[in-house]
């Protein structure tokens, strides 16, 4: 039995800046990212990091050339020194993936895949397909089919509400990548709302 482990994979006790706060994305070199579950203690110069994960971050809708609308699938970077730390400025380092879209020049709180361990300074995965699926089917049902044209079983899906109409909302249980018919197959614990809008993203695997 192994009697060298330290502590579990997915929550890691880091050096960071001294200006990090619980709720803030974290950049560590250039392969770590993820969120602060606990502020900066001075005691060790550390603070808890959550890896992976879908948070609800601060992104600013910019790019190196200006301002610019994030889109679903949009990846963000990371800059210490900005206010707020995500946008698309490539200067910065990879951070994650836009889940939820922001008006060009604003900010706002949205939904935003944080990438795993990966390489220096690229993705794991690259965006295939992304976009806003309204739901219209009749009758309606706990479970919507998103057309998605050259998806894989084996990618992977991303997928939250960005308009929950229903009473009671629904929640996304599963979103499962399908070869045929080719899409992607979003279940809920509930009856979707004619309305409803459901964000999406494909990852597939990089080379």
């Amino acid at each position: 039995m192994a009697t060298n482990k330290i502590q579990e994979g997915k929550i890691l006790r880091l050096t960071v800046a001294s200006t990090v706060k619980a709720n803030d994305p974290v950049v560590v070199g250039n392969a770590i990212r993820g969120v602060a579950l606990t502020d900066y203690d001075s005691g060790d110069a550390k603070a808890s990091v959550e890896i992976g994960g879908v948070w609800d971050l601060s992104v600013q809708a910019k790019d190196d050339a200006g301002n610019s609308a994030v889109a679903v699938g949009d990846r963000l970077y990371y800059a210490g020194s900005a206010s707020p730390y995500l946008s698309k400025k490539k200067t910065g380092k990879f951070f994650g993936i836009a889940l939820e879209t922001v008006t060009s020049g604003e900010t706002a709180t949205i939904n935003v895949f944080a990438g795993d361990l990966t390489g220096p300074d690229r993705a794991s995965h690259t965006v295939i397909a992304a976009g806003i699926h309204t739901v219209a089917d009749s009758p309606l049902d706990t479970s919507e089919l998103i057309s998605v044209t050259g998806i894989l079983a084996t990618d992977v899906v991303l997928a939250t509400m960005s308009v929950n109409g229903g009473s009671p909302k629904v929640n996304i249980v599963s979103a499962v990548a399908q070869a045929s018919p080719a899409g992607i197959v979003v279940t809920a614990d509930g009856t979707f709302t004619t309305g409803d809008k459901i964000n999406y993203a494909v990852l597939r695997a990089a080379l």
